[in-house]
């Protein structure tokens, strides 16, 4: 791996203008359909996404939501991962649509009266939708913006895997953030998933949608090999790394269980869970603020 970062990154870098994507899935002829800009729409789109498995994107998801409900932003969680974790944590704050429904046209999302939170919870209808027409990719966006009065913000919980569903949300993102685990597999992966970012952008005219970074998540601050991996993604990408880093905690795993934000938890080992990711919570709401007044 100490040999590995650099090819695998300087790669991703110097293609960018091409994609992974398989025609078929987007759709020939279907870029000629009109994709609504970011700039017109008072809602943010959050899109957490990485085409691996284990590397934190529910966690991150129900926690950023959690940070903004308690901001006092109307948010809008959508599960398009049909493991439903992050349905399972938020089934609280469930609403009457459900995620699958989104990718259907005409769709109005009706937020709830209560606590900040309206979640568009998965099921398994959403395996469905990879075989679904090219169409589809859209619609989502669509949806999203009739609903961008209703809400400040949206954050989408992604699967870890490319499909329609991950393209359909890419589309919609007006930013997309990145948690990678810092260990050979998942940094292998850096390449694919920074092109199929851009290879969306550039197919559906959304070079509006802003990149926020790789975030290493999951981080053993105390091993060697982890550290040294982080050490070579900042001094080789560091433009392309979010500035901060999840902290691996027992905390976590006892915060989704009990579903609720780990800093509401009494452990100790909670707590400073809980100032670590809400120094990159706010990382991330202050980025997304900045981007949207066009800094």
């Amino acid at each position: 791996m100490n040999s590995g970062i650099v090819p695998v990154i300087g790669f991703a870098i110097r293609l960018l203008v091409q994609t992974n994507i398989p025609q078929d899935m987007m759709g020939q002829g279907h870029d000629s359909r009109a994709v609504r800009s970011i700039s017109g729409l008072k809602m943010k789109t959050i899109v957490i996404n990485n085409q691996k498995g284990g590397v934190g994107k529910t966690t991150l998801a129900v926690h950023l939501a959690w940070f903004m409900a308690e901001a006092d932003l109307r948010v809008l969680v959508i599960d398009v991962d049909a493991q439903s974790n992050a349905s399972d944590t938020l089934r609280h704050y469930a609403g009457s649509t459900l995620a699958a429904d989104l990718f259907k046209p005409g769709i109005r999302i009706v937020p709830r009266e209560d606590e900040g939170l309206t979640l568009a919870p998965a099921d398994s209808s959403l395996t469905d939708l990879d075989r679904s027409n090219a169409a589809a990719i859209t619609t989502l966006q669509e949806n999203l913006a009739i609903a961008s009065d209703q809400f400040d913000a949206c954050v989408i919980d992604t699967p870890p895997s490319l499909g329609l569903r991950s393209v359909g949300c890419l589309v919609a993102a007006s930013h997309v953030l990145a948690p990678i685990y810092l260990e050979d597999y998942s940094i292998k992966g850096v390449k694919g998933l920074m092109q199929t970012v851009i290879g969306v952008q550039r197919r559906y005219g959304r070079q509006d949608t802003k990149f926020l970074g790789l975030l290493p998540s999951n981080f053993n601050t105390k091993s060697p090999r982890q550290r040294t991996h982080l050490e070579q993604l900042l001094r080789e990408a560091g433009k392309y790394v979010f500035p901060g880093q999840i902290v691996a905690r027992d905390g976590y795993a006892e915060a989704v269980a009990e579903r609720v934000p780990v800093w509401k938890l009494k452990r100790r080992s909670a707590q400073e869970a809980g100032r670590e990711i809400r120094d990159v919570l706010a990382k991330i709401v202050a980025q997304m603020d900045e981007t949207a007044h066009g800094a």
